[in-house]
């Protein structure tokens, strides 16, 4: 564990936090109850990687997103999109060793807007 205010390690594990509701809400309205399995299997995997692994794991595809579509939670710099199934992305960010989640996106370039990318 590390201590308030040190930097974060990239070779811990990934801590995933899924606390926030509309995260939650997206998840949930899932029609397809396989796709909301998938979604399962990548949490699942994510704990098992060390954030130098996420970084790096073609399955996930790591990306920072410039103009995302939803505004940034206060006093963050910078939110990213993994893929959670083979056609959605999740829209995180980092927070020390938590990987905090904010949104499954409707469709896999939903989290570009207007086909803005990095």
């Amino acid at each position: 564990m590390t201590k308030k205010g040190a930097p974060a390690s990239n070779e811990q594990r990934v801590v995933v936090d899924l606390n926030n509701p509309e995260f939650l809400r997206s998840w949930f309205s899932l029609r397809d109850k396989n796709e909301s399995a998938r979604v399962l299997n990548t949490l699942e995997k994510v704990t098992q990687l060390t954030w130098a692994q996420v970084y790096h794991d073609s399955d996930l595809k790591w990306e920072r997103i410039t103009h995302p579509p939803l505004p940034f939670p206060a006093g963050i710099a910078a939110v990213y999109s993994i893929r959670v199934t083979q056609a959605r992305r999740a829209i995180v960010f980092r927070d020390q060793q938590a990987m905090r989640f904010l949104l499954i996106a409707g469709a896999h370039d939903a989290t570009y807007p207007k086909g803005k990318r990095k």
